[in-house]
């Protein structure tokens, strides 16, 4: 979309699905430095990328989400706290893993089961997985989106964990991982397996794009919570909610961490769970509902205490599943 031809105004009362976005070219330099990275390994893989509404690879499938508020710098500044381009290829490079592990069936493997485990383990939703916070076992690589743990996942996380590691040039991985045994063996595997597979085709090319942008049918504003109409009647509501929610900084309080961020780690478990808890949801009109309380956190500078994080996310939850409960009652009234 050209922003010289339209107002802003025009612009927050278009379509998502009609934003005409093309990842190929908003993603030039980080996908330059992917693509390098991988032909320097001689990985004959370039997996399909397409603008979804997350980032994630779809189930053994070569197609990889971005997010669409990555394409231009108006969607960026209603997004807020966007990542870097560090941070970007960071995460290119995660997905790329689950890419590669599918495009080559190595989860087929039974040296690459032996190493990871039973890719067919449950899959927990979002953020709800127990972590072992001292273990050597897991390299440490998406620290930025504050879980550093995430490979403790499952054995398909784990994997794509180790590989952006080992993927990275600069990662120096067997220096930074030397007196990490288990973490290093499966670097050491993973470089090992892709000197085995380096100049060879892929297996599997299969393309899905599961939540392309197109096939988001609200406006940018209503996306991003903007509507003025809801706005007006639904803002000093929440407002008083989160603050009696959250911290007001000052009076003494310290070391608070910023509330806006805990809305936004928690948003897509919950998003998921309150969906299929109670029967009527709007998955859209949830995620809306809580980016506006992320936009009022960090618009008032809300906190908690490092300590009371499971406590917030109880009653965050319970919040939210109040509200989506009387908007359903509304609904069908």
């Amino acid at each position: 979309m050209d922003m010289d031809e339209i107002s802003y105004q025009e612009f927050l009362t278009t379509k998502i699905s009609d934003l005409e976005l093309d990842v190929n070219e908003s993603l030039v330099p980080s996908f330059k430095r992917l693509k390098k990275e991988l032909r320097g390994n001689r990985i004959l893989l370039w997996p399909d990328f397409y603008f979804g509404n997350e980032w994630g690879c779809v189930n053994k499938k070569i197609s990889i989400s971005v997010p669409f508020y990555l394409a231009m710098p108006e969607l960026k500044d209603l997004e807020g706290d966007t990542p870097t381009n560090e941070e970007i290829i960071k995460t290119l490079r995660h997905e790329t893993g689950h890419a590669v592990n599918y495009a080559y069936k190595l989860w087929q493997r039974k040296d690459w089961k032996e190493t990871f485990g039973d890719f067919h383990k449950k899959y927990r939703d979002g953020y709800l997985y127990r972590v072992n916070p001292w273990s050597k076992s897991y390299v440490r690589h998406l620290h930025y989106l504050g879980d550093p743990h995430y490979a403790q996942k499952h054995p398909d996380e784990d994997w794509a964990e180790t590989f952006a590691i080992w993927l990275d040039p600069r990662s120096h991985w067997g220096v930074k991982y030397r007196n990490w045994p288990t973490a290093l063996e499966k670097l050491s595997y993973v470089d090992r397996l892709m000197e085995e597979i380096a100049g060879k085709e892929p297996l599997n090319l299969e393309k899905k794009q599961d939540g392309m942008y197109t096939t988001i049918e609200e406006t940018v504003s209503e996306w991003w919570g903007l509507d003025g109409e809801i706005l007006d009647q639904e803002l000093q509501e929440y407002l008083t909610d989160m603050n009696e929610l959250f911290i007001k900084p000052g009076n003494g309080w310290r070391n608070l961490l910023p509330a806006w961020k805990l809305v936004r780690k928690y948003a897509r478990p919950l998003t998921e769970r309150v969906g299929l808890w109670i029967s009527g949801s709007n998955k859209h009109t949830v995620r809306k509902r809580l980016r506006q309380w992320e936009a009022i956190c960090r618009n008032e500078s809300l906190g908690y205490l490092p300590e009371d994080e499971a406590r917030k996310l109880i009653e965050l939850t319970t919040l939210l599943t109040y509200y989506v409960v009387d908007g359903v009652h509304h609904f069908r009234s």
